[in-house]
């Protein structure tokens, strides 16, 4: 699909949910300018995702933090990730930050083909059908590697572009104080753009903390 045809397409399906549309926004990239991160790359950020969330779920006493360490996946982390894992008296703040990173890796284990997710997000994720494929007694992450199947450029594409539209329409309700779309959560669009935007290497962004979610 073509980035036209694929705004086009977008903007027909927040219509049909009564969702304001900008159609001044830009396209997105297309197929050929697009490089989708790598099995490695998903795999990395998957396990670095599982560790922040469930320390931020379960609390200090977990040993999310011990695995990592462990395993010398330092690496894998962000830096703000790194952070977290490793503070033992984390803020009540970064809790819930990375609490709702769970939606990132939601969305990140769409792309990677190990769940299914509606187009529009309507409500918070869960992961629970995964979490058997994440390491259950230190073992290292082979079976989740081994489960990823990443979907096609095209299908990535067609999510990034009805979230770039979408995370307009909740921004500006925001923004100018009006009601925003009523059957989409907000700080879901939010963290799926953010996801989807580092698996297309939005800005050839590296960097999982700086990745951007511009509307």
């Amino acid at each position: 699909m073509s980035p036209q045809s694929r705004k086009i397409s977008s903007e027909s399906k927040l219509r049909t949910l009564g969702v304001p549309i900008n159609e001044n926004l830009p396209l997105i990239e297309s197929d050929e300018e697009t490089t989708l991160r790598s099995v490695a790359d998903v795999h990395r950020r998957l396990v670095a995702l599982w560790a922040v969330v469930g320390k931020a779920l379960l609390g200090t006493e977990s040993r999310f933090a011990t695995y990592i360490v462990e395993h010398q996946m330092e690496s894998w982390l962000s830096d703000v990730e790194r952070k977290f894992i490793l503070d033992e008296q984390p803020s009540k703040r970064d809790g819930i930050h990375f609490s709702w990173q769970l939606e990132a890796l939601f969305f990140v284990a769409w792309c990677a083909g190990l769940i299914e997710a509606d187009e529009v997000p309507t409500q918070e994720s869960n992961v629970q059908s995964i979490l058997d494929l994440f390491p259950q007694d230190g073992e290292d992450p082979d079976r989740l590697q081994a489960a990823i199947a990443i979907r096609s450029k095209s299908d990535i594409l067609d999510h990034a572009d009805l979230l770039y539209r979408l995370h307009w329409a909740v921004r500006n309700a925001r923004l100018t104080g009006s009601s925003g779309p009523s059957a989409v959560n907000g700080g879901v669009v939010q963290e799926w753009h953010r996801a989807v935007n580092w698996m297309i290497r939005y800005n050839k962004e590296d960097d999982w903390d700086q990745v951007g979610t511009d509307t």
